[in-house]
């Protein structure tokens, strides 16, 4: 099977050393972006086999935020190529999850290797992690409480380390936060605000004019960050 790669890389002298790399490996470059800021949307419709990702990138955006996005949102595995070496920078980077870290000039023999334990690394998937048990238990005082996931309309942070999961019934606390909330969902939640997640299994309407998204009597805020790609998944369902 073809291995196609997207690489995000702002110099230019590294960009042709990576091209040049990836043709002796055999490896077909799937596209090139030398920013943060739009790699994100590229990297969506090139849908490539695995990103290589430059953490320093100009922007408002850097590699660290972008891979972060590639890994919870696109779900393909990345390695980061960078000339940092401290320990705080590989700290976050190590955050996002990423299949390899190699430093810039990048080695053809390690990013071969590098390629091959990322194809080969088991996927997380969000869709495979419900497989089996789509649902949780929360604690109300002294029971714990079942929520099944497809029930679920939307879910919403309280602030601090609290979330409010809603369901047409029922309004359950939970003692998380949204990101750490959101790690494990299944492909048809999506965020539509810094504050909201919603299941677009239930989405009943769309207001463009009020940017608010209703679901079976309830309704959440759609914010201009979150706009496009709520848009962009609409068109899949």
């Amino acid at each position: 099977m073809e291995t196609t790669v997207f690489v995000v890389e702002d110099e230019l002298i590294h960009q042709e050393a990576i091209k040049i790399a990836l043709e002796e490996l055999d490896f077909t470059l799937a596209g090139l972006c030398d920013n943060a800021d739009e790699a994100f949307d590229c990297i969506k419709k090139a849908n490539p086999g695995i990103v290589l990702v430059d953490i320093a990138l100009p922007g408002i955006n850097n590699g660290i935020s972008l891979a972060q996005r590639i890994h919870d949102e696109l779900h393909i595995p990345h390695i980061f190529t960078t000339s940092f070496t401290q320990d705080e920078v590989i700290k976050k980077a190590a955050e996002t999850s990423p299949s390899g870290y190699l430093t810039k000039p990048v080695d053809t023999n390690n990013l071969k290797a590098a390629i091959a334990l990322s194809l080969n690394k088991p996927k997380d998937n969000q869709n495979d992690s419900h497989a089996e048990d789509s649902s949780f238990f929360t604690r109300i005082g002294d029971k714990l409480i079942r929520v099944n996931l497809d029930d679920v309309l939307l879910v919403r942070s309280d602030g601090g380390n609290y979330i409010s999961v809603v369901t047409a019934e029922k309004e359950v606390s939970c003692r998380c936060t949204l990101k750490q909330f959101r790690k494990d969902l299944p492909a048809n939640f999506v965020q539509t605000h810094r504050a909201y997640l919603i299941n677009l299994n239930h989405l009943d309407s769309f207001n463009e004019k009020e940017q608010t998204a209703f679901l079976k009597g309830k309704d959440a805020p759609v914010a201009r960050r979150y706009r496009r790609d709520f848009l962009d998944r609409l068109k899949k369902w």
